[in-house]
């Protein structure tokens, strides 16, 4: 090396520069952790960890990041208050992974030793791989063929050759001076999210429940967060290209907490400040969403048919679903989206389940969760007339039983196309919309009622 390429090689070196070969500093785990779940797979997390860097330009190697990280989000926050300036990174491509996701496909081919949960253990051969845990592994056993080995473990034998596990991102930075400092990433994530759980228990007479409500949050990143702040976003978020939510068997697993979370608004969605955070393991994780609440319950009968246009010899059978109206105004509190299940007798009996959306205070809630036994209906046309080329008059009767002790109420609900008038009814209908009406059937204990109407309906062509 002749002497201006010997000074030049040296300045480089003093200015801290990365030469081929020169191993990046390492920024390991053990810093503060903050992460926001969005209840459409995808996470924030903002991570802080304390590192030592050289003067001039260096590579940092930020360890333990999840293998579903967005890398093309990721940013050093705080880097002009550290004295370095963020120039990038390298990192997998996505879908290659920065964790399991990359070790794994490593083995195809291999010889593995899985060890199932409960002790037992078995040879295999790796075939192919389909996501970042055993569970989405595809195994030959023998002469059988094995997709998915949820919570196993797999071994090799000593100096197998494995492939190398990577161990995260490579950050590029400009670092003012030599020495430590605190530095903070910030990236999204894909493969966690959450969504509420809630159990009613209703009171023998089904006017009263106790309503319990749980996050679950699902976390399928490869890797185990450790928060010291977790929060959990509750709304609807626009996203250029959301990632496809991955397969895999589920691990429930349930934190104690002293506290539960408390709502608050935040730019146009709802954010729950999660106190005491549990450690989200890989897997599924529950934790209690409120206490105990006390709710009235109005408990409701609902028919719904569909008007056919044209004349029909057959009766129809209608089913009658079984609906609880919640009254959750005197909560005073955003309930989450979620399932809500209901149990009768104490509890030992479930009756069904419904899927409610994001509802804000003082707003009631309505879940159908079943179909009526002792409740039927059935409908049939008794007069079809073509008035003219648009219009045409329908004469109904809905017959409904009640096998049951006490008298209901049975709520029908008839949709109708075009423009339409109901001309004459037994029971008085009610408008619900542009294309619905409701006729309020009472229906005796033991006994049996009709509901009989008129309808002219226009379609205009």
């Amino acid at each position: 090396m002749n002497s201006r390429r010997l000074a030049a090689f040296l300045a480089l070196a003093a200015a801290g520069a990365v030469l081929p070969g020169q191993t990046p500093s390492r920024a390991t785990r053990g810093g503060r952790q903050e992460l926001v779940v969005t209840n459409q797979n995808l996470g924030v997390v903002l991570e802080s960890r304390t590192v030592t860097l050289p003067a001039g330009r260096a590579e940092l190697l930020w360890e333990g990041a999840p293998a579903s990280a967005r890398t093309e989000t990721w940013t050093v926050t705080d880097s002009r208050d550290a004295g370095v300036r963020w120039l990038g990174l390298t990192a997998p491509l996505p879908g290659e992974g920065a964790g399991d996701t990359e070790w794994l496909p490593g083995l195809v081919g291999r010889r593995v030793r899985i060890e199932r949960p409960g002790g037992s253990t078995a040879e295999g051969e790796i075939v192919a791989v389909h996501g970042p845990t055993p569970a989405q592994v595809l195994f030959r056993e023998g002469d059988s063929l094995v997709y998915g080995e949820p919570d196993a473990r797999l071994s090799l034998a000593a100096g197998a050759g494995t492939a190398v596990r990577p161990t995260g991102v490579v950050l590029q930075l400009d670092s003012s001076r030599a020495g430590s400092r605190k530095l903070t990433s910030r990236y999204l994530v894909s493969d966690v999210g959450w969504e509420a759980s809630y159990a009613l228990t209703l009171t023998p007479d089904e006017k009263r429940g106790r309503l319990e409500g749980s996050f679950v949050v699902d976390n399928r990143t490869g890797t185990d967060f450790t928060p010291a702040r977790l929060r959990l976003l509750a709304g609807t978020l626009r996203a250029a290209s959301p990632p496809m939510p991955k397969m895999m068997a589920q691990r429930a697993g349930v934190a104690e907490m002293a506290d539960v979370a408390q709502s608050a608004e935040l730019s146009e969605s709802r954010v729950y400040d999660i106190p005491t955070p549990p450690v989200l393991a890989r897997g599924r994780t529950t934790f209690p969403l409120a206490a105990d609440a006390d709710v009235a319950v109005e408990k409701r009968y609902v028919a719904r048919s569909t008007y056919w246009l044209g004349a029909m010899e057959e009766a129809q059978r209608v089913p009658v679903g079984v609906q609880y109206r919640l009254e959750t105004k005197p909560l005073a509190r955003a309930l989450p989206a979620g399932i809500v299940r209901v149990y009768a007798d104490s509890g030992a009996v479930f009756t069904g389940e419904d899927r409610i959306e994001h509802t804000p205070e003082r707003t009631d809630v309505e879940i159908e969760t079943s179909e009526a036994f002792d409740v039927t209906a059935k409908r049939r046309q008794v007069s079809f007339t073509q008035t003219n080329r648009t219009d045409s008059e329908s004469s109904y009767e809905v017959a409904l039983t009640n096998r049951k002790r006490e008298a209901v109420t049975v709520l029908v609900r008839e949709q109708f196309p075009g423009d339409w008038t109901v001309l004459e009814s037994s029971v008085p209908a009610r408008k619900l919309g542009a294309f619905s009406a409701e006729f309020p059937v009472s229906v005796p204990a033991g006994g049996e009622a009709k509901l009989t109407y008129k309808v002219r309906v226009r379609i205009r062509g």
